[in-house]
């Protein structure tokens, strides 16, 4: 997240041999989907993301995890005519480290009611039934726990049953996490705020979220057996620039074997994104491979979705003075703060939320432009 800044690490892009195969960067293609069952989740800036996708595309989404972040429009202002106006100061004060000047759930609310009436959003009936989780832990010093208690409180405010609501905070496994996406036994210890931000908290997050969603599931496999795909992200971004609009050349797709192209049944898909300074671009394979999802998914049939943001620097615009650095995106954050490249980011026309939404139409067969 931003305001934390730690050394990146060496882009890593040998995958290692494996009983599983990785298939080199292709056009995205279309597999076996049930449209009934997907789903998106998040840490962080994905988490944040996450949430701004699934209130965008409620009539699409079933159910979205937000790990250490998550709050529709945390960032935002005001906004002006078509435009979203949203400011730094926001993000990383009142959403990040300032609780105390976060607004109302009601407030967020009536914001998110209104934008569904200009017809921005999906209608809001298409939340009701979703299965909602959120996650934060007691160490985690980046984003404070009462924001994501806010998004869950939002989500109670736009009528989603308690019952169909889960929220880990202050008790419950994985408590004492610090910035994080949580898993059984990989990462950094569980208090640290620190690179890869992935930490052994001794709690399977991954199946967590995956059984709240779509209820109880086979145990996970200890083997992976489908296949990694490589597919080119360059189609999806506005003029086939992905650079310029946050996000990296290449995505990520795991498909277990029985969801291969020929396969006659259909499978839920699940959108997985990762926080700031978690992309490929930075930690190499270690966030998809290693949060745990792929092993739930490939003993139940999921299709999982690893989409990619990027680092964008004044090394990508020499035009651009360096105090223009947090509208450019250094650390591979997905936009959930408004950055200068995209004024209608919360919306289903945002650049990124179009990008994301365009993958799953292609995923599911239909011909979906990139553009």
């Amino acid at each position: 997240m931003k305001g934390r800044s730690l050394m990146y690490r060496a882009v890593l892009v040998a995958i290692a041999a494996s009983s599983f195969t990785v298939v080199a960067a292709e056009r995205l293609g279309s597999y076996p989907v049930d449209p009934e069952k997907v789903s998106i989740s998040g840490i962080s800036s994905g988490a944040f993301m996450a949430n701004q996708f699934h209130v965008a595309h409620s009539s699409l989404v079933m159910g979205a995890g937000m790990v250490a972040g998550g709050l529709y429009g945390c960032s935002l202002d005001r906004v002006d005519g078509n435009e979203a106006v949203a400011f730094i100061s926001i993000a990383t004060g009142a959403c990040m480290s300032w609780p105390n000047g976060l607004l109302t759930a009601q407030f967020y609310a009536d914001r998110i009611t209104s934008f569904a009436e200009r017809g921005w959003i999906d209608p809001l009936d298409g939340i009701s039934g979703d299965r909602i989780y959120f996650f934060t832990g007691a160490s985690d010093s980046v984003v404070n726990s009462e924001t994501v208690r806010r998004g869950a409180d939002v989500y109670r405010t736009l009528g989603v049953a308690q019952a169909d609501l889960e929220i880990l905070d202050s008790s419950g496994p994985g408590k004492d996490a610090g910035h994080s996406w949580v898993t059984e036994d990989f990462g950094v210890p569980c208090k640290d705020n620190r690179d890869p931000y992935i930490n052994d908290c001794d709690y399977d997050q991954a199946g967590d979220v995956l059984e709240h969603i779509y209820g109880e599931l086979n145990p996970r496999s200890t083997s992976l057996s489908g296949t990694f795909v490589e597919f080119d992200q360059s189609e999806f971004a506005p003029n086939g620039r992905p650079t310029e609009h946050g996000l990296f050349d290449a995505g990520y797709l795991y498909v277990p074997s029985a969801c291969a192209p020929e396969s006659t049944g259909q499978c839920p898909l699940h959108v997985v994104l990762h926080g700031c300074k978690q992309s490929v671009q930075q930690l190499g394979d270690e966030f998809y491979r290693n949060v745990g999802v792929n092993e739930w998914a490939d003993s139940n049939g999921i299709i999982v979705l690893y989409p990619q943001a990027r680092t964008v620097s004044t090394e990508d615009f020499p035009e651009k003075s360096s105090s223009d650095l947090f509208e450019i995106n250094p650390e591979g954050c997905w936009n959930w703060f408004g950055y200068a490249y995209d004024e209608r980011f919360l919306f289903k026309d945002g650049v990124q939320v179009t990008a994301i939404y365009n993958m799953i139409q292609r995923i599911m067969g239909a011909d979906a432009p990139g553009t």
